[in-house]
């Protein structure tokens, strides 16, 4: 092999090991933000219609908080409706139908 091609596989190398890098980081940064529940999983609405009631996620006993707003439904119903590998995100004013409450 040439130095020339040596230099220009190399670089190619370096390049596409860069732009690789960079996609796995996003894919990192989104799998750590959390995969939210769609509405319409297991009855999810994101304002619950029973908030006068007292029945939102912020209630639940499947309600495991995270901050800002959100936290994790720890419901197995929901993670397998969801097909995600850990447990899906919800909004704290959130509801399903299987809301129960915090003992």
């Amino acid at each position: 092999m040439k130095r020339r091609e040596f230099l220009k596989t190399s670089l190619f190398f370096a390049a596409v090991s860069t732009v690789v890098g960079k996609a796995a980081g996003l894919l990192n940064d989104a799998v750590a933000a959390g995969t939210f529940v769609t509405a319409g999983k297991l009855g999810y609405k994101e304002v619950s219609p029973q908030a006068k009631n007292g029945k939102q996620c912020s209630t639940c006993k499947h309600y495991k908080a995270t901050g800002a707003g959100a936290g994790q439904c720890t419901l197995p119903a929901m993670k397998n409706a969801m097909k995600t590998p850990d447990f899906p995100m919800v909004k704290e004013g959130a509801y399903c139908n299987m809301w129960a409450k915090k003992a």
